[in-house]
């Protein structure tokens, strides 16, 4: 499967992903090493253009989509979130990470149906998609957003009845705050996000290239295999779809 020239014009494949997302991938501290899905997927993706690779831990979402649309970066792993469209052009679903809430442990609550009562607020993470998700469908609860990913202002919070639970992905909620006690992961979950790899507006070429990998790396098992070794909780292999329908105007979110 010969790349054309367009996938990594630097001859280095150049990847970046949301460091604190765990269901993407594992940085580790001492070694600056990249593991899981993202990394696999990059490191197969270069294999197959013949190329290099190197993976980026930004910060945010934004970070990513902003290299990506800079040049910065060939590629990037993000959610194709609705207020994401029109900056970067989206593959389809390779994954889906699964959301859940994080409660204290002496709450009522045993799922995430019982979320959405009046006088209670959920917390989220500023720019995380569990919370553009909850936004558009919560009828009572109201939301309130940190941008502390590291879950400390979440488990203060919670602690302090600042909110009744905390939304976000199961891998990122359970191992954040695996030193904190008094809380609980709720069982179910919201739903899966969505993951697709972001490239440049005018890069077609490579979104189509893309997109070809991707049919490939599920129907040859790649991808569940990626998905089972990396040990992370709640992630699913997304099933097949038409190429072009993880653009966010297509109601990937519903």
């Amino acid at each position: 499967m010969a790349a054309e020239p367009a996938v990594a014009p630097t001859g280095q494949l150049r990847a970046a992903y949301i460091v604190a997302n765990l269901a993407q991938a594992h940085r580790d501290p001492a070694t600056g090493v990249v593991t899981g899905v993202v990394a696999d997927l990059t490191r197969e993706l270069g294999r197959r253009a013949g190329v290099p690779t190197t993976i980026a831990p930004l910060a945010t979402a934004a970070d990513v989509l902003e290299a990506v649309r800079s040049g910065s970066a060939d590629i990037g792993f993000v959610a194709p979130n609705p207020q994401r469209a029109g900056v970067v052009l989206y593959s389809q679903t390779y994954m889906l990470v699964q959301q859940s809430a994080l409660v204290r442990a002496d709450s009522k609550m045993q799922s995430v149906h019982e979320l959405d009562r009046a006088v209670q607020t959920i917390g989220v993470n500023t720019d995380d998609s569990v919370g553009v998700w909850l936004r558009e469908r919560l009828g009572a609860a109201r939301i309130r957003a940190t941008p502390d990913y590291t879950l400390r202002e979440a488990a203060q919070w919670l602690e302090d009845g600042t909110v009744i639970a905390f939304a976000g992905n199961r891998q990122r909620l359970a191992a954040n705050t695996r030193e904190a006690s008094g809380l609980r992961l709720l069982p179910d979950n919201f739903y899966g996000v969505p993951q697709a790899i972001a490239v440049p507006l005018d890069r077609s070429d490579r979104l189509k290239w893309i997109d070809a990998a991707l049919d490939d790396l599920r129907a040859g098992g790649f991808l569940a295999d990626s998905v089972s070794r990396s040990g992370v909780d709640g992630l699913d292999v997304a099933p097949a779809e038409p190429h072009g329908a993880a653009d966010p105007k297509h109601g990937r979110l519903e």
